[in-house]
C-alpha cells in the first residue's frame, strides 16, 4: 500500500453547494488546488457531467501522483493531520474501503489518470445552500439565511472577510438530467452522505430515493447531516425503506447556547425532532461543530448525549473563519478548559485537542473575534453574555 494512497480518487463523489466538485469532501472548495478543472477552467455540475467532472486534468493528475507516491498538493490537509499523530479522512477512508486497493486503482485507471467507466462507491451530495438556519459558525455559501447579516457584517468589520460575492449556481440540484445523470454511475454505490444548505428543503433528492426504491437499491446506505428543525413523517417512512439509515445530528450546545450558535433554532423544537428520531431504527450522531463559544461546554455536552442518550458524539472543527477557532482564546482559559476535560474525554482525545488548540496566544485573532462577535450581536440584536455567561466582559469594546 502506497502511504500516499486514497480510494478517494477514484470512487468518491464530493460536491459542494455552489456545485462545484473537490477531490474530496474535507478538501476546501475555494482553493483551486483542491477543485475539479482544466487549469482555470473549474467543473461545476450546474452544467457538466458527473463522468467529465470525474476526469478532469486536476483530478487525473491527483490520481497520478497518489499512484505513484507522492503528495499532492489538494491533499496536504490529510498529510498535516497525520504528521500531528491525528487520524486524517485519508487513513479513514482507507479502512472503510479496504477492498479499493492500489491495484484496483490502477486496473481502472489509465496511464494519463483517465478513468473509462466511473463507478462511485461514496457519494457527497451538498445540496446547495438553501437553509433556515444561520449558524454562527456557517456562510452565504452554505446557508442562504446568512446573505443579509453577513452584507451587514462585511460593512461593519474593519478587517477582511471571505467574499461570498462572486458565488453563484447555488440551485445546481434542480438542473434538469443532473440525477439521471448520476444514476449512470450508481452501480457499486455504497453510501450517499447528504448535506446541504439543509436537505429536508430539497425536495429533489427525495424523488431521487424514490427512484432508488423502485430500482431495488435500497441497500445503498443513506448518511445524513441535518440541523433538527424541521421533521416530516412522509420523509421518515422513505427512510424506512432503506436497509441502512444514519441521522447525524447538527447540535452545537445545550439549550439557549444552542440558539445563540445556530441562530434562530429553537432548543425545544431541536429536542423534540431528536427525540422523535430516536425512536426509528435508524443509527444516530450528534454532529458538533467546535468553536470558541462552545469549547469550554464540550465536556458537558459530551456528557449529556453519550452518558444520558448513548449517541456517539462527532467533533467537527472550525477553519473558516480562522478566527472562530478555540485556538483563538486566551491561553489562560484554554489551559482551563483543557484541565476540566480530564476524566470526561479519554487521553487520546484529549491529546488531540491540545494538540490542536493549545499554543501561544494569539492577541491579534481574539480582537478580530471579540469585534465580529459584537457586530453580528448587533446585527441579531443578541447579547453574547446572555447566552455563554463565561464571556461576561470579555468581548465588549473597551478601546
Amino acid at each position: 500500500m502506497s502511504n500516499t494512497f486514497c480510494p478517494l480518487l477514484f470512487q468518491h463523489l464530493a460536491t459542494h453547494p455552489h456545485g462545484g466538485v473537490t477531490h474530496c469532501c474535507v478538501a476546501d472548495h475555494r482553493n483551486a488546488l483542491s477543485s475539479s478543472r482544466d487549469g482555470d477552467r473549474f467543473y461545476n455540475l450546474n452544467r457538466d457531467t458527473v463522468h467529465d467532472t470525474m476526469n478532469s486534468e486536476s483530478y487525473k493528475k491527483a490520481r497520478l501522483e497518489v499512484l505513484d507516491g507522492k503528495k499532492p498538493k489538494a491533499c496536504l490537509r490529510c498529510f498535516a493531520e497525520e504528521a500531528k499523530g491525528m487520524n486524517s479522512k485519508r487513513v479513514e477512508e482507507i479502512k472503510n474501503y479496504p477492498e479499493y486497493t492500489v491495484d484496483v486503482a490502477r486496473e481502472v485507471t489509465d496511464s494519463t489518470g483517465y478513468m473509462k467507466d466511473v463507478q462511485l462507491e461514496f457519494v457527497e451530495l451538498r445540496l446547495g445552500n438553501t437553509c433556515n438556519v444561520a449558524c454562527r459558525t456557517c456562510n452565504p455559501a452554505s446557508s442562504s439565511k446568512w446573505r443579509n447579516d453577513y452584507d451587514a457584517l462585511q460593512k461593519a468589520t474593519t478587517f477582511q472577510l471571505t467574499d461570498y460575492n462572486t458565488m453563484e449556481g447555488f440551485r445546481w440540484p434542480e438542473r434538469e438530467g443532473f440525477w439521471e445523470d448520476l444514476l449512470q454511475h450508481c452501480d457499486n454505490v455504497k453510501t450517499f452522505y447528504i448535506n446541504g444548505g439543509e436537505p429536508m428543503l430539497i425536495k429533489e433528492h427525495f424523488r431521487f430515493l424514490e427512484r432508488l426504491v423502485e430500482l431495488g437499491k435500497t441497500d445503498i446506505k443513506l448518511w445524513y447531516n441535518i440541523n433538527m428543525t424541521l421533521m416530516n413523517e412522509k420523509v421518515i417512512e422513505l427512510w424506512r425503506k432503506f436497509d441502512h439509515v444514519k441521522i447525524s445530528c447538527s447540535i452545537d450546545d445545550l439549550g439557549d447556547r444552542n440558539h445563540y450558535i445556530r441562530y434562530p433554532t429553537k432548543w425545544n423544537n431541536v429536542e423534540k425532532n431528536f427525540l422523535r428520531l430516536k425512536k426509528e431504527n435508524f443509527e444516530m450522531d450528534i454532529t458538533q461543530t467546535v468553536s470558541w463559544m462552545n469549547y469550554s461546554t464540550l465536556g458537558d455536552f459530551y456528557t449529556a448525549f453519550n452518558k444520558k442518550y448513548g449517541i456517539f458524539v462527532h467533533h467537527n472543527y472550525v477553519y473558516d473563519p480562522d478566527i472562530l477557532s478555540p485556538a483563538v482564546l486566551p491561553k489562560e482559559m484554554r489551559d482551563e478548559i483543557h484541565k476540566s476535560f480530564e476524566g470526561v474525554f479519554d487521553k487520546w482525545k484529549l491529546d488531540e485537542l491540545k494538540t490542536m488548540f493549545g499554543g501561544p496566544d494569539k492577541p491579534k485573532k481574539w480582537e478580530q473575534a471579540k469585534e465580529y462577535t459584537r457586530n453580528l450581536d448587533e446585527i441579531r440584536k443578541q447579547n453574547i453574555e446572555d447566552y455563554l455567561p463565561e464571556f461576561k466582559g470579555m468581548i465588549e469594546d473597551v478601546s
